[in-house]
């Protein structure tokens, strides 16, 4: 069976070592339950970031039985009608009101949204945590160093020394509303956008400068997309490897400044 279309929330992905080729494993889920999918690339992941608690959209999706008579679904990047959306980190989430639901911050317990938009202002500034890292700029997750030298895409886990690798932001701050604060961590544009600075002019900054930054931004208005990214995965996912592994639950995956 072909031309599968499925929407649901990730729970875990990471690519398959032992595979010819370029293969991603994707678990993904809705309420009814969840099913893995593979995803084959013909060169490298392309699909930019996309980690645990995003939502997405998953269009010309196979259906096969393997060795073990098990159901298993595969997608293929060049596949005529193949396509993959990442819902949580679309553009147009934000500013489309067609595309989303206001929520309050209190609101994040519910289980039945994967993802929240949320009016919020930035506080408790001086207890914000920012750094910049390399970034592997096709999948967007961090890069690591080797004992050997080489860097290393957490996520790809392929060598990055010949392939483009950015300056990002890794940041955890404090939202909040009138009656809820919480602490959530993003990167990549989403953390531009709340710094209102480049990671590299940032990075240009002094010391003190790069201390002092962020005290400017006390009670800056956001409308930001959060989701869950402490989802449980049977996999030692990506996110095991990068720094979004320790405490903070939410991730910001879109930002939008608002006055």
């Amino acid at each position: 069976m072909t031309g599968i279309s499925l929407y649901g929330v990730v729970a875990d992905v990471f690519r398959e070592r032992n595979n010819a080729g370029v293969v991603f494993l994707l678990k993904f889920e809705d309420v009814t339950g969840s099913i893995n999918a593979k995803l084959h690339f013909s060169q490298s992941w392309s699909l930019g970031r996309v980690s645990v608690g995003h939502t997405v959209y998953i269009s010309g999706l196979a259906c096969s039985k393997n060795k073990q008579n098990h159901f298993e679904l595969s997608w293929f990047e060049m596949e005529a009608g193949a396509s993959f959306i990442n819902l949580s980190c679309l553009p147009a989430l934000l500013n489309s009101s067609c595309l989303h639901r206001l929520s309050c911050l209190s609101d994040l317990s519910s289980r039945s949204n994967s993802m929240h938009v949320c009016r919020v202002w930035l506080d408790q500034v001086d207890h914000c945590h920012v750094t910049t890292r390399f970034s592997h700029a096709p999948c967007g997750h961090f890069v690591k160093e080797m004992p050997n030298g080489a860097v290393e895409c957490s996520f790809c886990r392929c060598n990055c020394d010949g392939e483009v690798v950015t300056r990002a932001f890794y940041l955890k701050l404090t939202l909040a509303d009138e009656n809820t604060k919480i602490f959530a961590w993003c990167t990549g544009q989403t953390a531009t956008e709340l710094l209102q600075i480049s990671p590299d002019e940032f990075y240009e900054l002094s010391e003190d400068e790069q201390v002092m930054y962020p005290s400017s931004l006390e009670n800056e208005r956001f409308i930001v997309a959060l989701v869950n990214c402490k989802r449980q995965a049977a996999h030692g996912s990506c996110d095991s490897q990068t720094p979004e592994a320790d405490a903070v639950s939410w991730e910001i995956t879109r930002a939008l400044k608002y006055d």
